[in-house]
């Protein structure tokens, strides 16, 4: 049972303090689970199962990446196509270089 001292010091949940979570993103796991859902979903469109099936999976598909975007950002969605990362541009354009 809550004594007057806790009410007191309580406080609404939007004004606590959340350290966050740190959540170990394993790119090759997600890559795995993104295949599993194409798969899925091009096995489904194939087996005329029904079109709501369908379009679950192909949604999901496609929160996938766009989740992974949101955690560990546009580097984390490259790392997941296998795609190269990017090149940092040049600070400065020298005259040459245009030429």
């Amino acid at each position: 049972m809550r004594t007057p001292d806790d009410l007191d010091r309580t406080q609404p949940a939007a004004c606590r303090e959340d350290p966050g979570i740190a959540v170990p993103i394993s790119v090759s796991t997600i890559r795995r689970k993104l295949l599993a859902f194409v798969l899925l979903a091009a096995a489904s469109s194939a087996a005329d199962s029904p079109e709501w099936l369908t379009l679950v999976l192909i949604i999901t598909s496609a929160a996938i990446p766009l989740a992974l975007g949101v955690l560990g950002g546009a580097e984390a969605v490259r790392a997941l196509f296998l795609l190269p990362p990017r090149s940092a541009p040049p600070a400065t354009i020298r005259k040459e270089d245009l030429i």
